[in-house]
């Protein structure tokens, strides 16, 4: 028999493949330096590539275990983000200090979501539970993707066009919840229905205010008390910090399972839950102790970033922009270009900051993981006759956000010194704990 010494077996090109795609997350230092470097795109590409090559594709869009796989790895993604970004705020939530992300919340996220409700509604055609969808699942700005223009890790200086991005990421993921609940409810009743006043009243009252107060107050509490136990003289922090990875992920499924447990929105908890620590802690022994946890979740969230953008090329290049209008392409590029703009500048109006400060904030409305994760649960959770419509403008939106807010955030912001590197291998509290 003769001796075949190579042999080429799927198994073993998918381990390469998602090794060698962790391996380049440790170029991203390096990488930061060259302006025309658009890392999440690059990963974006190896997946069309692998998908043009053959490699299967989860397809949500077909429903069953695919779907399933994408919703809850987007769920995971987003929640480990929304953890990172609490952390990481050093200013406080107060009415002044958070102003620029309060007002982002209270008026261009409801602008936008009526902005791309008429637009698909009227103008591309999409029923009216659909359309709500497509709206929810678009207005918020994507904690994941917006890493580039957030604040760094515990300690460093923040800026406040940096502190209103990471903070209005870190709210609008749990605060879109109520309006995909409203399209499912209007999916399930059939347009309005005969029975508007009763589900909408019950979605007022239970979805929109129940679920949010209770989502912020449960995580709060969650992180207190876990911010306790772990700061204690049994805790990690008294310890050596060794357990960072651990306690961030712990603490993050924690907050969210016991929320969701309560039928509250577990995103919303989760923020609140490490805000309540980083409340604790400031200003006290402990508080250097949150550098290493945020710095557990940064390196948990670009794991499953990696894994993500490849599956995100993988499913462009499978074929869910096959089917595109002019009106469908008129409107991602309205979400990205004009919507979000012009309802962020409408909510900074009077705000004491420079114009162009201003015009940062409200250009960089990134979208991503966190509209994937919307669209896959109302998919499993409901039925939308128009549901492949929202999937193709949702990717193609999130495509034309990559390219665009990824190279802008490259020329448009300040360049980032190494003083400002959120994690120099000479720091002498990081160096040999990541």
């Amino acid at each position: 028999m003769e001796f075949i010494p190579f042999s080429l077996d799927p198994r073993d090109i998918f381990y390469s493949i998602i090794g060698l795609a962790l391996l380049g997350l440790t170029f991203q230092p390096v990488l930061r330096k060259f302006r025309l470097v658009n890392l999440p795109l690059i990963y974006v590409a190896i997946g069309a590539g692998l998908a043009f090559l053959g490699v299967p594709v989860l397809n949500p869009q077909n429903g069953g275990l695919s779907a399933k796989v994408i919703e809850h790895a987007a769920e995971l993604i987003v929640i480990i983000s929304l953890a990172g970004a609490g952390l990481a705020i050093d200013t406080k939530e107060t009415w002044r200090n958070w102003q620029a992300a309060y007002r982002l919340i209270l008026v261009s996220m409801p602008l936008t979501i009526l902005a791309i409700f008429f637009f698909g509604w009227l103008v591309v055609g999409m029923p009216w539970p659909s359309a709500m969808l497509l709206a929810a699942v678009m207005a918020p700005t994507d904690p994941v993707l917006a890493r580039s223009v957030q604040v760094g890790p515990p300690g460093h200086k923040e800026k406040p066009m940096e502190v209103a991005l990471t903070a209005e990421a870190g709210l609008n993921d749990g605060l879109a919840f109520p309006f995909v609940y409203l399209a499912l409810a209007a999916a399930a009743a059939g347009y309005m229905g005969d029975g508007w006043p009763q589900w909408g009243w019950s979605w007022f009252s239970y979805d929109l205010l129940y679920r949010v107060i209770a989502g912020w107050c449960i995580g709060w509490v969650c992180g207190l008390l876990i911010s306790r136990l772990v700061t204690s003289r049994f805790g990690d922090a008294s310890q050596g910090a060794w357990n960072s990875i651990i306690v961030v992920l712990s603490s993050t499924l924690i907050a969210y399972g016991v929320t969701e447990s309560f039928d509250a929105y577990g995103f919303l908890a989760v923020f609140a839950a490490t805000r309540a620590g980083r409340s604790r802690s400031r200003g006290t022994q402990k508080q250097a102790y949150e550098k290493y946890v945020h710095h557990g979740a940064d390196q948990l969230e670009s794991i499953l970033l990696a894994l993500l953008l490849l599956w995100f090329g993988t499913y462009v290049a499978s074929g869910v922009l096959t089917g595109l209008t002019w009106t469908e392409v008129a409107l991602a590029l309205m979400i990205v270009f004009v919507f979000r703009p012009l309802t962020g500048m409408l909510a900074l109006i009077k705000l004491e900051c420079e114009d162009l400060q201003r015009f940062k904030v409200a250009f960089f409305g990134i979208r991503g993981m966190g509209t994937i994760f919307y669209i896959a649960y109302a998919q499993n959770h409901g039925a939308f006759s128009d549901i492949d419509t929202v999937w193709r403008i949702a990717a193609l939106t999130i495509l034309i956000s990559m390219i665009v807010h990824g190279f802008a955030a490259n020329f448009v912001l300040d360049e980032a010194s190494d003083e400002q590197h959120p994690y120099k291998a000479h720091d002498p509290e990081v160096r040999g704990r990541s």
